[in-house]
């Protein structure tokens, strides 16, 4: 049995893992879209090693697009098999993959008219709408339960994962002769206590584990102050007659967010007059499935519905499916909340949002997620003078505030409380799905924590051999060195500005790099990505 990292390796973003079982049956767990910057995102076109043709199946842990939103590529590229995952996961599948389309042929006719100026060829988008269409069609909701048989020898096993609506954490076991293996997956591990979502459930014994890493080095701040200081910076921009900008997740965050919102118009601590503008044609139906799978709601929530409450509505809360909708929003001159697509404020409706409002210094930005490198949210978060928006730079004057206690990821210290609920002598664990300072620094705690525990931060496209449950595991290594985080990540976002620039630069035809110049720089670049871990 051996398990190919195809993404979420050092990385936060295009989660997949090829399990091949034999030479005739191997399959995906998760199939996630790459998001960021130019270079992980040309990864979602080369996906020879995710063998379309030739997968027997792929396993969902959850909807949120990093983990799924390239199944619809495959299903262009041939791919014909079903896809399991939960039943509420199967129903966000659907919206979310026809999301991705549009985006994607918007793109592409974007990219086809500027490239029909200068005389080039047209862009085909990574996949489109009927791809989305014949990959629901695929979809095979399963419960939260084991599942024998699912290919020959293999056992697949859904374990609640919290992190959002109807995620799930999987162990495969899979039986040869009188071997036997055991592989687990966490997923993304949401929080204890977290809303809306029941706690994620301690996964059954499995000699090796993939898991995430997304906050391993980082604590978050409790719900509970993080609710405070929303309800908070609502009031204080009430108060100036401005705008708070929330860039929106649309699958939980979102939901969240108005459950949060409607437990304090219940208590009377929001403004009666402030609108709340949901401005996201993807968060408003995702909101809707929610509503539809309540067996899926934690205790509280559902409570909630027994006491006749509505925990996803209230009065202030306002659907802007429209585009004119969506414009209207901007001629609101009163105080108001707008949360609108997407959570990283790359893409989306947000981002005329931030246009017409960054610049103003009543104005409040919300960040509630993980900002990967190369988004506009990630540099809002870093504290940039200025940003780019629609290639025009915008100056950044709103106050930009950072709540991380609302994240749907489990922290450092949550993370290890999730695996002491598995740990036993000689289980081997990947660390994966988080940046690479954050998975090394998780490994450096717990292997403190843990030594009996065999630890790993595996590199894109690396391939683990996975022994029969019960083999003797080889004896522990020395955690690799983090280098010092700050500085590191300082000259990384400081590389990464000066790439980014230079391959503006080069794309419009306005660097003056001669042959020979270009040919030192792809050496270099090629050296780069070597001692990265990426491929050139």
């Amino acid at each position: 049995m051996k398990i190919t990292c195809l993404g979420a390796a050092r990385t936060v973003t295009g989660s997949s893992y090829l399990v091949q079982l034999d030479r005739n049956n191997c399959f995906l767990v998760d199939c996630g879209l790459y998001q960021g910057g130019r270079q992980l995102e040309q990864r979602n076109w080369n996906i020879e090693s995710h063998r379309p043709r030739r997968i027997k199946a792929i396993f969902i842990t959850h909807a949120h697009i990093d983990h799924s939103g390239l199944v619809p590529r495959l299903v262009r590229m041939g791919y014909r098999g079903p896809v399991y995952a939960s039943a509420a996961t199967c129903e966000l599948l659907k919206i979310l993959w026809m999301d991705s389309a549009h985006i994607q042929e918007m793109e592409a006719r974007w990219q086809s008219r500027k490239n029909k100026r200068v005389g080039r060829k047209e862009v085909e988008p990574l996949y489109e709408t009927i791809d989305a269409q014949q990959a629901a069609e695929l979809l095979v909701p399963v419960k939260l339960t084991c599942h024998p048989g699912m290919l020959p020898g293999l056992e697949v096993c859904f374990v609640g994962a919290g992190h959002i609506l109807g995620a799930s954490s999987l162990l495969l076991r899979f039986k040869r002769g009188s071997q036997e293996y055991r592989v687990g997956f966490s997923g993304d591990l949401g929080r204890p206590g977290q809303l809306i979502v029941p706690d994620p459930e301690k996964l059954p014994r499995a000699g090796m584990v993939f898991m995430e890493t997304t906050y391993g080095n980082r604590l978050h701040k409790s719900l509970e102050q993080s609710q405070r200081e929303l309800i908070e910076v609502i009031n204080a921009a009430y108060r100036e007659g401005g705008k708070v900008l929330i860039p929106a997740f649309a699958v939980e965050r979102t939901q969240e967010l108005i459950y949060i919102m409607a437990a304090a118009h219940r208590r009377g601590e929001l403004p009666p007059d402030m609108p709340v503008f949901l401005d996201s044609p993807l968060a408003i139906h995702a909101t809707e499935i929610f509503r539809k799978f309540p067996q899926f709601f934690d205790q509280d929530t559902k409570d909630l519905l027994a006491d006749g409450k509505t925990p996803l509505n209230f009065p202030n809360l306002k659907f802007t499916l429209s585009t004119e909708e969506s414009r209207q929003i901007n001629e609101y001159r009163g105080p108001a909340v707008i949360m609108a697509g997407n959570g990283m404020a790359s893409a989306g409706r947000i981002k005329h949002h931030l246009k017409h409002n960054l610049w103003r210094p009543n104005a409040h930005v919300v960040i509630v997620g993980f900002q990967a490198q190369g988004t506009t949210g990630r540099r809002l978060v870093e504290g940039a003078d200025t940003v780019k928006i629609f290639r025009e730079p915008v100056a950044v004057r709103a106050q930009v505030h950072t709540i991380g206690g609302f994240s749907a990821h489990a922290d450092r210290d949550e993370l290890l409380g999730w695996l002491e609920g598995i740990a036993h002598p000689g289980l081997r664990v990947n660390l994966i799905h988080g940046e690479e300072q954050s998975s090394l620094a998780f490994m450096q705690t717990a292997h403190n924590r843990f030594p009996q525990v065999k630890f790993h931060v595996p590199r894109w496209k690396e391939s683990i051999k996975v022994p029969p449950s019960g083999a003797k595991a080889p004896a522990a290594v020395r955690p690799e060195k983090v280098s010092p985080a700050p500085e590191l990540a300082r000259r990384l976002a400081q590389a990464a500005r000066r790439l980014e620039h230079l391959a503006r630069q080069v794309e419009a035809g306005r660097a003056a790099l001669s042959p020979q110049e270009l040919a030192e720089l792809e050496r270099r670049l090629a050296e780069a990505e070597r001692a990265a871990g990426l491929e050139a």
